[in-house]
């Protein structure tokens, strides 16, 4: 019987995604086919991103509510500059807007140390401001006509197969793994986020990671925010409204807890292919957006009740373990 909690317990995501994937197939005749498989991977890539970077702060034990107007303003600025100031290089207007996004989260992050405030607290009171800097910023406004060499990054394919925005996903799925399985940095934040006054204790500055992990999110958030203006063709303020709810589902899925401390990014992948093929499933089934509303909020709620039975069982095994090792040094 534990060896069948464990199997699940390790691979309960790919079963999931295995059966969500099968119940399509059988369910709609154009499920299956390798263009609107494709599709799936196209939509979900800069979903795929954002989850990355979500998942770094929640790891640390904090949350980033602003995700979807970190967005929507480095969009923004980055369409602005594309339509109005077509002097400037386009990899210039990229790295541009990728340092905005890095700015953005060093502002999240010194909000949350200096004032001592919850990160949730923090980043709903940015995302607010946010929302109204992209706004004044666009006054409001829609831009596009971007040159080829930017939409490229969304909506052209190498080969005549391979789309580069996917192939940008993966790259920045492995920057992630790598930077939280192999570097000191991505330690920390595990450290951080399961103990934050033991690793202070353990020598390591606790300010600086706590800081660097919003920034790190808020680079994977704005490299995101180009992939979909330029899958779109558009920049605008409202261009990922429903984000933060998308890759915080996504995260909790995939076993990240909000306390932190633990999760591992092929877990997150795993989660948005997941709300993806749900998503794009119902469509095809010619569900309303809705719908995908109410099936997305009973995923989440069943991913928060399925991490707290698991912290439950973990709990109840530690204590058993203390218990049986209390008896013995008894003995």
């Amino acid at each position: 019987m534990n060896a069948v909690k464990k199997f699940i317990n390790k691979f309960y995501l790919p079963m999931v995604l295995v059966i969500v994937v099968v119940f399509f197939a059988i369910s709609t005749d154009s499920f299956f086919s390798l263009h609107n498989l494709t599709n799936i991977f196209v939509q979900n890539a800069y979903v795929v991103i954002a989850t990355m970077g979500i998942a770094i702060v929640m790891i640390a034990g904090g949350v980033d509510m602003s995700v979807s107007y970190e967005m929507g303003l480095v969009s923004v600025v980055a369409g602005k500059l594309l339509q109005f100031y077509t002097n400037l290089p386009v990899w210039l207007i990229v790295i541009l807007a990728v340092l905005l996004g890095a700015f953005l989260g060093f502002g999240n992050g010194i909000i949350t140390i200096k004032l001592k405030v919850h990160p949730f607290v923090a980043t709903l009171a940015t995302m607010t401001i946010y929302q109204g800097i992209a706004y004044v910023f666009s006054g409001s406004k829609t831009f596009f006509g971007f040159p080829e060499t930017f939409t490229a990054i969304g909506q052209k394919y190498l080969l005549g197969w391979l789309p580069i925005s996917v192939i940008l996903m993966f790259v920045m799925f492995l920057l992630a793994y790598f930077m939280l399985k192999k570097t000191y940095f991505g330690r920390y934040i595990y450290a951080i986020g399961g103990n934050e006054e033991a690793a202070r204790l353990a020598g390591i500055n606790t300010r600086f990671v706590r800081v660097g992990s919003f920034v790190m999110a808020s680079v994977f958030i704005a490299v995101a925010a180009l992939v979909l203006t330029a899958r779109t063709g558009s920049a605008s303020p409202s261009l990922a409204t429903d984000a933060v709810f998308t890759c915080i589902s996504a995260c909790v899925l995939g076993g990240i807890s909000f306390t932190g401390g633990e999760g591992n990014v092929a877990n997150m992948f795993l989660s948005v292919m997941i709300l993806g093929v749900l998503s794009n499933g119902m469509q095809l089934m010619g569900l309303s957006i809705y719908s995908q509303y109410i099936m997305k909020g009973i995923v989440l709620i069943v991913a928060i009740a399925f991490d707290n039975y698991q912290k439950a069982n973990h709990m109840k095994e530690l204590a058993n373990q203390t218990k049986s090792t209390g008896k013995a040094v008894k003995d």
